[in-house]
């Protein structure tokens, strides 16, 4: 699936006077990164050479969020948009009393058939947004400059089910993060 790339600014507000208030803000339109592109990624990352070659074992998104193989859940969406078909990440700011944090947490459930190793996809954007990608592997990052530009961040994972995290931060202390999708690929 591919979509036009339409720069907007991500910083518009979700937040009216009341309920009933309207509030239009402006949504990307996001092209994912290239499976060249994510295959240098999985690479660098490997130190060898990794190639994705057909579609995703899973794929997670706004619009279907759950599959026999997996879920993502989010505490606190900034927006869960199925017509963009994006989920609105507010950044997490911590608070400064005792660990305290605010803002969103994507949780992602992976259940496959037989254990091997994966590579795990997440695709998003947004403005200065460092999306943050945890689970067994540890955390790995990526950067958007402007939210007209996809990133994708990315990890290994061999073994079988797994329980792992999205969620970004920037450099403003509050903004909006996008993620599009995550996708898991086989690779063995």
């Amino acid at each position: 699936m591919s979509r036009p790339t339409a720069p907007t600014n991500g910083h518009g507000s979700l937040r009216g006077n009341t309920p009933e208030t309207h509030v239009s803000i402006d949504v990307p339109l996001l092209q994912r990164v290239s499976s060249a592109r994510i295959a240098e990624l999985a690479s660098e990352l490997a130190h060898e050479d990794i190639a994705t070659t057909g579609p995703a074992l899973l794929e997670l998104t706004a619009r279907r969020p759950h599959d026999p193989l997996g879920n993502i859940d989010v505490y606190m969406p900034g927006r869960w948009d199925t017509t963009s078909d994006l989920i609105f990440m507010d950044t997490i700011v911590h608070t400064g009393r005792g660990g305290e944090w605010v803002g969103s947490a994507a949780y992602i459930e992976f259940r496959p058939a037989a254990p091997a190793t994966f590579l795990i996809v997440g695709h998003f954007t947004g403005h200065e947004i460092t999306m943050h990608l945890t689970g067994p592997w540890g955390e790995n990052t990526a950067y958007t400059p402007t939210t007209s530009e996809a990133g994708a961040v990315v990890a290994m994972w061999t073994g079988g089910e797994a329980r792992f995290g999205m969620h970004c931060t920037d450099n403003n202390e509050y903004s909006i993060g996008y993620i599009e999708s995550v996708q898991i690929f086989q690779l063995s």
